[in-house]
């Protein structure tokens, strides 16, 4: 527990010139991506059989897309623990998916999303967190810039895309908030955050005090969790959210600056 609490007081001073450095570093990859196709070809042949989203968007949206699941992948080690004598598993396919998911929910938000966590740790089943002493799904760590997941948990996510509940939405989700909240840039612009966090307070009021709610009531817990649940719920099945909670759907749409629903099929 020491090493958490004493990352968690460096991260300071260490996170303004990592993100100096992650930037230039960025800016070279993205010359070779766009001017280097050769050398860096496009993901597109891995990632439209694995992402709807990625279908629907346009062809400039569709470079874009590629442009930041490439970089997500290079600059984010994605390590596998545990799987030995395990089922045979494509873990190439995971990395894929993973970087497919995390530019959906942040492909028209600012380029340094996920600057901060460049470790995504992953096991078979549920695991035992350090921090927390208990088996978990998933854990988001902006201290020590890692999140951990569970293969079980992510499968189970994308085997049923209409209950609202993603595991690794759910992480990338913490990610993007925390970001957000503990380093020094912006992932959201602060007016968007602002209405929308005036009308999640109200949400999580409702959540707490009153039985019936389309979010499950874990997003009650608190502004963290909250997000994390309406991120899954506005990908898995907006239709429903928007029909459900018309004011906090449009003010995810402003604080994401997409609208899931308005896309169509290419």
């Amino acid at each position: 527990m020491a090493w958490f609490f004493f990352l968690l007081l460096l991260t300071p001073i260490v996170a303004p010139i990592a993100m100096v450095a992650i930037k230039e570093q960025r800016w070279f990859k993205k010359i070779l991506f766009y001017y280097f196709p050769k050398v860096l070809r496009p993901l597109s042949y891995q990632l439209k059989p694995i992402n709807v989203y990625y279908s629907k968007l346009t062809p400039e949206e569709r470079k874009r897309f590629e442009w930041r699941a490439y970089y997500f992948l290079n600059t984010t080690n994605i390590e596998f623990r545990n799987f030995k004598g395990s089922k045979i598993v494509n873990f190439n396919a995971i990395r894929y998916l993973i970087a497919s998911v995390a530019t959906q929910m942040s492909l028209f938000l600012s380029e340094d999303c996920f600057d901060a966590f460049n470790r995504i740790i992953i096991y078979p089943e549920d695991f035992l967190s350090p921090v927390a002493n208990r088996m978990h799904k998933g854990e988001t760590n902006p201290a020590a810039g890692y999140i951990v997941l569970s293969y079980k948990g992510m499968k189970q996510g994308f085997a049923t895309r209409e209950d609202g509940i993603n595991l690794l939405m759910h992480e990338l989700a913490h990610a993007l908030w925390l970001e957000n909240q503990l380093f020094d840039y912006d992932i959201f612009e602060p007016e968007a955050l602002t209405r929308y966090l005036r009308i999640a307070n109200t949400e999580m009021d409702k959540l707490q005090h009153e039985g019936d709610h389309f979010l499950r009531k874990y997003a009650g817990t608190n502004r963290e969790e909250f997000f994390a649940v309406a991120i899954e719920n506005f990908f898995e099945r907006p239709d429903e959210f928007k029909k459900e909670l018309p004011q906090l759907y449009s003010a995810m749409v402003n604080l994401l600056k997409q609208d899931p629903i308005k896309l169509e099929p290419n």
